[in-house]
């Protein structure tokens, strides 16, 4: 199959995948209405919203750039919002009880909680700053590689938003049923001289606006950036290189920052491995 058939094929794929998600949120908002305040506009906002997105394909303005642009990136700001809601689908009918698994397990395994012991064994603050540069690259990453992919790889680009979508609602759903509480709600701020500096001040800032309570495990953080670096593996080699540090550094700084439990970051990258593993198991020698 040629490179543009395939290209619409996974547009086809994200529009499809997009619309199972808002159906089935709609259909739990529906059941768990009781629970739930403004439960009739949730519910409406996500049947339009289904029904555009299904309508896309069927636009008469396909030809027209501009509408080329918007259909092909439309999942990011959608997935964001999306992000946002889940925090208040957690809170109105999740069940909270993982969490005190996941802590259960975590003392277990790790003799501990990594989350406080690995700032307080390494307490650099060149370790620290980098690591929390890292953290934040998360927030830009999708646009800078999605827009390198945009000019010299369409393709490429189809492939990433597909299989960042696909990854992001699989946590989503995990996330509104069985929240999280995680270690940045929970745990102490890191000791001194590792807090007020540049980029750990960025990534508390971004934080404390854009995080969703509840979203942890899987941790989305190491889902994405896994399924960034596999997609420029094998789409762009050269650039996996440079982007292989700053991902190790997300990975090491969700628990040295006290954003995740190991088993959050251990199952994001299980999540990632096996959804973007098996798109490229069947798909990565047809190119």
């Amino acid at each position: 199959m040629d490179e543009p058939k395939r290209a619409v094929r996974l547009q086809i794929w994200t529009d499809t995948l997009v619309v199972c998600y808002l159906l089935i949120t709609a259909v739990v908002v529906f059941i768990e209405r009781s629970t739930l305040d403004n439960w009739p506009t949730y519910l409406l906002a996500h049947l339009a919203a289904a029904f555009l997105v299904f309508s896309l394909r069927f636009a008469p303005w396909e030809s027209q750039s501009w509408f080329r642009f918007l259909r092909s990136w439309y999942p990011v700001p959608l997935i964001l919002i999306f992000y946002k809601e889940v925090e208040v689908f957690a809170a109105a009918f999740g069940n909270w009880s993982l969490t005190e698994v996941i802590q259960h397990w975590e003392t277990l395994l790790f003799n501990g909680y990594p989350h406080i012991y690995l700032s307080e064994k390494l307490p650099w603050v060149f370790f620290s700053e980098y690591l929390h540069f890292c953290y934040f690259f998360h927030n830009v990453q999708i646009l800078l590689i999605g827009g390198l992919f945009w000019v010299w790889n369409r393709l490429a680009f189809y492939e990433l938003i597909f299989l960042i979508t696909t990854t992001l609602c699989c946590s989503y759903l995990l996330y509104m049923f069985f929240p999280v509480d995680s270690p940045f709600y929970l745990a102490p701020d890191l000791a001194e001289p590792l807090t007020g500096n540049f980029f750990y001040e960025l990534v508390h800032f971004v934080a404390d606006r854009g995080g969703a309570r509840g979203g942890a495990f899987p941790s989305s953080h190491v889902s994405v950036s896994v399924t960034v670096w596999l997609v420029v593996w094998f789409r762009a080699r050269r650039w996996a290189y440079l982007l292989t540090p700053i991902t190790v550094g997300l990975i090491f700084a969700t628990v040295y920052g006290r954003f995740h439990y190991v088993l959050d970051s251990i199952v994001g990258f299980a999540l990632a491995l096996s959804i973007a593993g098996t798109y490229f198991f069947f798909f990565h020698k047809r190119r």
